[in-house]
């Protein structure tokens, strides 16, 4: 196996065990049995476990972050800006499960993590750009001002990070239909009122 598939193959493995079991729980000779290779192998791709876990943050955030990007560089209205970054999360949960169940599982390891690699800056991309448009929502009027913005984000975001558990694209639902009904409950109740 070429050497850069075997890597992510070992990412990927990685990912869903340590979904599983948690990261403590996970032993580099259980990853080096699921990818099949002895566990001292594992040592030419990764120098450690850890080092498997901040690759997988990485990835996660790098990618997210840059569709993040993509979406403020377009200059939207609040609201389109909020169900585009809706998409967003919704399609990196479907993109990244293993990713995605772990943070959500061990949230405080995993922030250490990206704290380690030099990554804060890069993993709160999202979180500024959704309190932006937020903070917009309620300067245009479209959004009430007497609700605190970070308890709306904080919300609709643990919403929308949790459907990893749930939601599986198909014939029911797109991402893009699970988006416009998440973002229409959560932002019917937020629009201004009369």
């Amino acid at each position: 196996m070429d050497p850069n598939e075997r890597r992510r193959l070992i990412l990927d493995r990685s990912a869903e065990i340590f979904a599983r079991k948690g990261v403590s729980a996970t032993t580099i000779r259980e990853i080096g049995q699921a990818v099949g290779v002895h566990s001292g192998a594992l040592y030419h791709y990764f120098p450690s476990k850890e080092a498997i876990v901040t690759e997988l943050v990485r990835e996660y955030v790098t990618d997210l972050a840059g569709r993040c990007r993509a979406v403020v560089a377009k200059q939207l209205p609040p609201l389109e800006r909020m169900r585009a970054f809706t998409e967003i999360v919704l399609a990196t949960n479907v993109d990244y499960p293993g990713a995605t169940a772990v943070w959500r599982r061990e949230g405080d390891y995993m922030r250490e993590r990206v704290v380690e690699a030099d990554l804060t800056e890069l993993a709160d991309t999202m979180t500024h750009a959704w309190q932006e448009a937020i903070r917009d929502g309620v300067a245009s009027g479209e959004l009430r001002a007497d609700i605190d913005p970070r308890i709306f984000h904080e919300l609709i975001y643990d919403a929308l990070w949790h459907t990893e558990r749930w939601f599986t694209p198909g014939e029911q639902h797109t991402v893009r239909e699970l988006a416009a009904i998440v973002t229409s409950v959560f932002v019917d109740g937020m629009r201004a009122r009369d």
